[in-house]
């Protein structure tokens, strides 16, 4: 059997593999197919899906890759967003926007991404890359490697992610590409630019190119959201705080109905109205700069030197004006607000309730949430054919991302009294209904309760080298074997920013006599404040709160809302608190908090070799492509700790002294050394069809903060003492999988796909709960992650169909297309009780309808994926993130040789985005964040 060859594109070639090596063996391929790949590239549509399955197919794992349309034009604006196109890849969004990633099940912490092949640092502070700080139109290609080869970068159970940039070598002549654009966001009913340029040349003979690339965008995003917490939680006994009848500790609606004052547990009700809730809108600047700079030189024609850099900055401001309203009773509130209407519907869940009364709160609060990133990665090669056979490379690249945040996000609660508030959920619709009298306006009785500033500043630093030789026999029965070492050196500090005491304008006082408030050793007059009960408020001027009216809000949902209401200004609130005192307005400013900060170190040395098989079995075609790596980690965790060992306790279970709360830094280290073997087997069963089988041991190292070098403060009471600590000991989490599957590829931008996989996941990291651990003196209840013999066992399949239809249509017809993939994934935990995996939706699929013809093009694109599980609360249980389907759709239109007009559209139906609390009838989270349109014009010279 003779199999095919394929029309493969300078760009193609390139990206068939990401390793140094395996670049150089591609372009060496190129000869042996020079009278196969088209001089003149066909852009567009169909020839990315081309390349892309060329790729695919002659990929000796499974791998899936998205090439961009056009020079500087991706399927999609977001890398996340192209990402979720490719069988078994899922995404998070981020008001709105596609940010991580999941693969067959496993999120982002079990996924590596890379960036021409080598490790890049992430601003996150986990180990998953957000995928939201590069821009799209700097980026060649996108490869989802689920098969790992030994000359990957290891580290990811799920899924191998490279960014492919371009090189100047494999592009046409001297090329000049940009493209300009306004986008309409629907919400904000804002308009703003975005613009990329692209310059590369080659000199005449081939051997020196340089390519530039810079985009820049900048918009505002607005998004309207609700957020309830506090659900009733059936098997949770009654309980009071501190021993207060006015504070139980079962979370539930409360409901004081006999009108006491106080609360029993006959008085705690299953809910669907949350017992604390948030009505928000954001308004998101987002501010993008990046660029790329590569180098190719070819001295001779066996030497070859390379550098590419890329720069990344994104910049977003993430502001939330709230109002919050509770139901539950707690310590900062007076008592139970007095209840005036109450109904339970005819599963006893409370669906209406209406408090007023002095005791009846609301809440006006300031939310910022901004992210300052900066991500680099300078890369160097030296590539020389030391002959026909033999290939050395050396590959050095140094890569840093930041998210600079010393305090900058705020969390500015004031509160207001005295007001009637109706919560009515009896029309079916996913909110209540929420009612505010008198109106939302600033007066007299508005105080200050919570201020607090903090932030998490991280520094992630990586160092990838790589020594590589690739040999190539002849008559051998390989038909290539490559070697090589890869030494990976990660480090992310990760520092703590907070108020020292973000209470500092809120207090209690007893009696009414005082002529000062005392709080924390500070002293106020009396007059800066008004009392409800015993609880004494800051009153604050009318003038820190701006008027704000949110046209449309929560359009789309049928409740009604108390809109407007007035927004915080965080500024004019802390200079107010310094008029008031100045030394106590201090408390409120973040500080560095050394006992919340740490630093991971590791240094991996990676071993590995592999090997080419291509044989024939009963005259079948095949490759086996066997591989074997040796992995070697050290570790250093640092951080800071209290002194436990100095803590003595007295007779009611409280520090003699506070000696102990100074910190000191500590340091910890850890190793471990993994022999990870892996087979890929491709089958050709006639000129088109394949059968491809893989199996391999994998890994992912443990979540970073998991292994902190740091302990919280312990908390005392009467009854224990509970402590919650990292673990600088825990060993990675480790896979055996294996993936089977059958592709046809019958025409062009046509194939078929279908595979199973099978992740069999041991060493599961999870934390464990209040175990009794002694430190010193003191016993302890400690919570801690630590590695479980437990695992769970992830299987699934992946279908994919890719048609052109020009075969089935009438020549006046070509042109139309689709791309179609579903996924199916399941979990078997080991353990009985154990929670699902994060991000893991059951099933997933794309549809995408494309025609391209006489210079036009269209695509409308489907994406959905079932629920998935995004957190676990200490307060609500699992929290679910409901099924969500989006549509997408752009058209272009070729102008000329030169210019090309085109129009985008994301979310065009305007879909909720939203979660709950264990149970769909506790909406926990929803969001609407509105409709997209790009309208703009891209040229090429």
């Amino acid at each position: 059997m003779k199999v095919r060859h394929f029309k493969r594109t300078p760009l193609a070639i390139a990206l068939a593999c990401v390793s140094t090596v395996s670049y150089v063996h591609a372009e060496a391929s190129a000869a042996d197919t020079e009278g196969y790949i088209e001089e003149v590239r066909v852009l567009g549509i169909r020839s990315s899906i081309n390349e892309s399955l060329s790729i695919k197919e002659q990929a000796v794992g499974v791998v899936d890759v998205i090439v961009a349309d056009d020079i500087g034009k991706f399927p999609d604006e977001n890398l996340a967003e192209a990402l979720q196109r490719v069988p078994g890849v899922t995404i998070s969004r981020n008001n709105g926007e596609g940010q991580k990633i999941s693969v067959r099940g496993l999120s982002g912490r079990y996924n590596v991404t890379t960036l021409n092949g080598r490790k890049l640092a992430s601003e996150s502070t986990a180990r998953d890359f957000n995928f939201d700080t590069i821009a799209s139109e700097l980026v060649g290609a996108l490869s989802v490697h689920k098969s790992p080869e030994a000359r990957l970068t290891d580290g990811g159970i799920g899924s191998v992610v490279n960014i492919e940039t371009r090189k100047p070598l494999n592009m046409e002549d001297t090329t000049i590409a940009g493209s300009v654009k306004g986008i309409y966001e629907s919400r904000s009913e804002e308009t703003n630019p975005q613009a990329s340029l692209i310059l590369g040349s080659k000199n005449a003979d081939e051997s020196l190119g340089v390519l530039f690339s810079v985009t820049y965008s900048n918009k505002t995003l607005r998004s309207d959201t609700f957020e309830g917490s506090h659900f009733y939680q059936e098997d949770q006994p009654f309980g009071l705080s501190n021993n207060d009848e006015r504070f139980p500790n079962k979370y539930g609606l409360a409901a004081d109905l006999d009108q006491n004052g106080l609360y029993d547990e006959n008085e705690i009700f299953a809910s669907d109205i949350p017992t604390y809730m948030y009505l928000a809108n954001a308004q998101d600047e987002r501010e993008r700069l990046g660029g790329t700079l590569a180098f190719q030189w070819r001295p001779v024609d066996d030497l070859e030197l390379s550098a590419d850099l890329l720069y990344s900055r994104y910049n977003t401001d993430g502001k939330k004006s709230k109002i919050g309203f509770s139901s539950y009773g707690a310590s900062w509130r007076p008592g139970p607000p007095e209840i005036t209407q109450f109904h339970q519907n005819s599963d006893g869940r409370v669906d209406l309730i209406e408090q007023s009364g002095d005791n009846s709160i609301l809440e006006y609060i300031n939310q910022t949430t901004p992210r300052k990133t900066d991500t680099y990665q300078l890369g160097l090669q030296g590539t020389w054919h030391v002959n026909d056979a033999l290939t050395l490379v050396a590959d050095a690249a140094y890569s840093e991302a930041k998210n600079k945040n010393k305090g900058d996000n705020a969390f500015i609660v004031t509160r207001s009294f005295g007001n009637t508030i109706l919560f009515d959920h009896r029309q079916g619709n996913k909110l209540p209904d929420v009612s505010v009298t008198p109106g939302n306006t600033t007066g007299d009785r508005y105080g200050a309760h919570y201020s607090r500033l903090n932030g998490t500043d991280v520094t992630s630093k990586v160092t990838d080298i790589k020594l590589a030789a690739e040999y190539s026999p002849v008559d051998d029965w390989f038909t290539r074997v490559e070697t090589g070492i890869n030494y990976v050196k990660q480090d992310k500090q990760q520092d703590a920013y907070s108020s020292s005491n973000p209470s500092q304008f809120s207090f209690w006082s007893s009696g009414t006599d005082q002529l000062v408030l005392d709080r924390d050793g500070f002293t106020y007059d009396k007059d800066h404040a008004f009392s409800i009960g015993n609880l004494y408020q800051l009153s604050l001027p009318a003038d820190i709160f701006n008027s704000a009216d949110f046209d449309n809000f929560m359009d789309g949902e049928n409740s009604l809302t108390p809109n407007p209401w007035p927004s915080v200004d965080a500024g004019k609130l802390i200079d107010y608190y310094r008029s008031v005192n100045a030394e106590a307005a201090n408390n409120i400013l973040p500080s560095f908090r050394p006992g919340s900060s740490y630093g991971i170190e590791e240094e991996i040395i990676n071993l590995y070799i592999q090997g080419d098989i291509e044989q024939e079995i009963a005259g079948l075609p095949y490759t086996l492509n066997l591989g074997l790596k040796v992995s070697r980690t050290e570790l250093t965790s640092t951080g800071n700790s209290q002194d436990l060992l100095a803590i003595n306790l007295d007779a009611n279970g409280q520090p003699l002294n506070d000696d102990w709360k100074a910190v000191t830094q500590v340091e910890f280290s850890n190793d471990y050394t993994d022999v990870l073997p892996s087979v890929n087997f491709k089958l050709y069963l006639q000129d088109d069809l394949l059968l491809r089988a893989s199996a391999a041991k994998v890994l992912s190292r443990p979540n970073l903060y998991d292994m902190r070098a740091m302990a919280s403060e312990p908390t005392f009471n009467s009854q224990d003492v509970k402590i919650s600590r990292g673990n600088p000991n825990l060993k990675p989490e480790k896979a055996n999988q294996a993936d089977l599957a059958l592709e046809w590829y019958f025409g062009d931008s046509s194939a078929a796909t279908v595979g199973v996989f099978v992740k069999d996941v041991t060493s599961y990291i999870y934390q464990q709960s209040n175990v009794p651990v002694t430190i010193g003196k003191v016993d302890y209840l400690s919570n801690q992650p630590q590695n479980n013999d437990d695992g769970v066992t992830l299987s699934g399949m992946e279908f994919g169909w890719q048609q052109s239809l020009d075969a089935w249509l009438p020549e006046n017809l070509s042109g139309f297309g689709f791309q179609l993939n579903y996924t199916y994934v399941d979990a078997d935990y080991d353990a009985e009780n154990a929670p699902p995996l994060d991000g893991m939706s059951e099933n997933s699929y794309n549809a995408v309808f494309y025609y391209e013809q006489h210079g036009f093009q269209a695509r409308i694109a489907y994406n959905w994926r079932d629920e998935y599980k995004s957190q676990e609360s200490g307060t609500d249980g699992a929290i679910w993130i409901s099924d969500y389907g989006q549509l997408d759709a752009s058209a272009s239109y070729q102008i000329n040789d030169t210019v090309t007009a085109f129009i985008e559209a994301s979310n065009l139906t305007n879909e909720r985005y939203w979660g709950y609390a264990e149970v769909e009838n506790q909406v926990n989270y929803l969001e609407r964040f509105g409709t997209q349109i790009s309208l703009g014009l891209r040229a090429q010279f």
